[in-house]
């Protein structure tokens, strides 16, 4: 079993230590279906579970109430710890955890407005995606691959069945919407003959080197369940999809009722890890889009350009990004690192790069994917991608984090506004480092923030909490030197994703000011390396939370 760190004496902690500890091993185990195990954990055997015998776990009305009354006991087991008998960093853990299961209690009591099925990164894309990528270590991983694809068809049945109510309450996708959701559908089920999903599979059955009846036997297996469950998913939800056209013509449906506001309020908070109201989000928003555009738009203007300021490869910029982050971060230990590509045939429907979180029992073994589709557009820098999902952004944080704390939760539970706030300031420093002019790299940072997450985000709360529509968007846009062709991209990605880049905008947001600050005030005193490391080693946590332990560290090294 594998080893988890700690800086506690177990024969020197209290009861409510030794409970918060234990429960913090209980809530990180478990995975709902085979898919999801397959991407928490290396093996689950190896950390107090077991392989799930469901291939994939279909989403119900019933099973979000479940959830409710999960949380719900959850918040009461850990209201009877007590935070006088609890270290800083165990109350840390604790202030975490109740942010994120209060809100999420809430998240799913209103249920009825959560998307089953999604146009940009949904299921239908990933999903697939992710199966093709399961290393057939044994015949049992080709065998629980196998009950995956036969659940296929009735999990994405029952996750149409979520949409076809949402349309009947007229909450459900625009046409717009459903048009791109049809799309990636298709684009799965295209090429039976020479489907990746074929292909993928017997390349990995072959490699397993067994007997060339058992091999036939899985290939014929698996191309059984590709005809009998995978591409009538496909046509079902082309099919049922299609019929949902016209049911709802409206992108302000979270807008225009009570309880649509409640819903995204609480979306709101779990997406920019605060407490503040969206409301309150609005103007401290749209504080820092102005200064950002009024200290650099005379220099775009003077540039004539907004984004370009040189390319690196891949490979170079991986190389120079790890060797800054070893340079200027503790180390961490060796590590494997997967780097695959979109299929270009996908490259519309998914993100330029994306970092999955290690396994939680093998945290040195990573995987990125890389959108070479996208990141073609000038406005997507290999550098800032590496330095963002790789070193020191999304992958160093999550290792570094793994090996230091004494807790998996902090580790493995995956906040967004904390992941994508550091990786986005990882990208900020790295920018200082970069190979190329600095002053044209700065400028073209902040222009690729300002216009692809804070404005983003505060068009997206325009849409779903003020209930903007297309003219009231582009009103706003003209402000910041935009026109309506480039809002047409900005509509599809905002109406297509509840609290659209919220995380982005806040994430980077409240993490460079609680650094900064700490920065300024420390100048003379500790480098900027140790501030970051401080920052570092207290771990996800609200950002309010954060801040004021930051403003402790502050104090003390003063």
């Amino acid at each position: 079993m594998w080893d988890i760190p700690t800086d506690t004496d177990p024969d020197s902690t209290t009861e409510d230590s030794k409970k918060l500890h234990e429960y913090d091993l209980y809530v990180s185990a478990g995975a709902s279906d085979i898919l999801n195990a397959y991407y928490v954990y290396d093996d689950p055997t190896h950390y107090y579970s077991a392989w799930p015998t469901t291939g994939l776990m279909p989403v119900t009305s019933d099973a979000f109430d479940t959830a409710v009354t999960s949380y719900q006991s959850v918040i009461d087991y850990l209201a009877t710890l007590d935070p006088a008998n609890l270290s800083e960093s165990e109350n840390r853990l604790l202030k975490d955890m109740l942010f994120d299961f209060e809100h999420k209690r809430d998240y799913y009591k209103l249920n009825k407005f959560i998307p089953a099925l999604t146009p940009s990164s949904g299921t239908q894309i990933t999903y697939p995606l992710c199966m093709s990528l399961i290393q057939f270590r044994s015949k049992e991983d080709a065998d629980r691959y196998l009950k995956i694809l036969e659940d296929f068809y009735d999990f994405f049945s029952a996750a149409v069945d979520l949409e076809e109510a949402r349309s009947k309450m007229g909450i459900g996708w625009t046409d717009e919407n459903l048009d791109s959701i049809i799309e990636d559908c298709r684009k799965m089920a295209d090429g039976r003959d020479v489907h990746f999903m074929r292909t993928t599979f017997e390349s990995r059955i072959g490699a397993l080197k067994l007997s060339s009846t058992e091999t036939k036997a899985y290939i014929e297996k698996n191309k059984m369940l590709l005809e009998e469950k995978y591409f009538p998913a496909y046509e079902m939800m082309i099919e049922r999809l299609t019929k949902l056209k016209g049911t709802n013509v409206s992108s302000k449906y979270l807008a225009s009722t009570k309880e649509g506001k409640e819903y995204y309020q609480v979306l709101f908070q779990m997406k920019t890890g605060t407490e503040m109201t969206p409301d309150e989000g609005i103007k401290f928003l749209q504080k820092a889009i102005d200064e950002i555009y009024e200290k650099y738009n005379p220099i775009w203007k003077s540039k004539g350009s907004m984004y370009s300021f040189g390319s690196l490869n891949f490979d170079t910029a991986r190389d120079w990004c790890e060797r800054f982050t070893n340079e200027h971060f503790p180390g961490i230990k060796p590590n494997t690192v997967a780097i695959y590509d979109v299929p270009k045939e996908f490259s519309e429907s998914m993100p330029p790069a994306m970092y999955y979180l290690s396994p939680i029992d093998n945290y040195t073994k990573h995987q990125v994917w890389v959108n070479n589709g996208v990141v073609a557009n000038p406005r997507y820098n290999m550098y800032t991608i590496v330095s963002h999902e790789m070193y020191p952004g999304h992958l160093y944080q999550h290792q570094y984090q793994a090996e230091v704390l004494d807790n998996r939760y902090q580790v493995f539970s995956a906040s967004t506004p904390y992941a994508e706030g550091w990786a986005q300031y990882a990208e900020w420093l790295m920018i200082h480092f970069a190979p190329f002019d600095q002053e044209a790299a700065e400028s073209a940072w902040m222009a690729e923030m300002l216009y692809s997450a804070l404005i983003s985000a505060r068009l997206s709360l325009g849409v779903d909490y003020e209930g903007w529509d297309y003219d009231r968007c582009l009103t706003y846009l003209e402000k910041y030197g935009q026109d309506e062709k480039v809002l047409d991209d900005y509509w599809k990605r905002i109406t297509g994703s509840q609290g659209y880049a919220l995380e982005y905008a806040f994430g980077y947001i409240y993490t460079s000011e609680i650094l900064n600050n700490a920065i300024e005030k420390l100048d003379g005193k500790v480098t900027q390396d140790e501030v970051v490391k401080a920052y570092l080693d207290l771990g996800c946590a609200p950002f309010d939370v954060l801040a004021e332990d930051m403003e402790n560290y502050i104090k003390e090294k003063s």
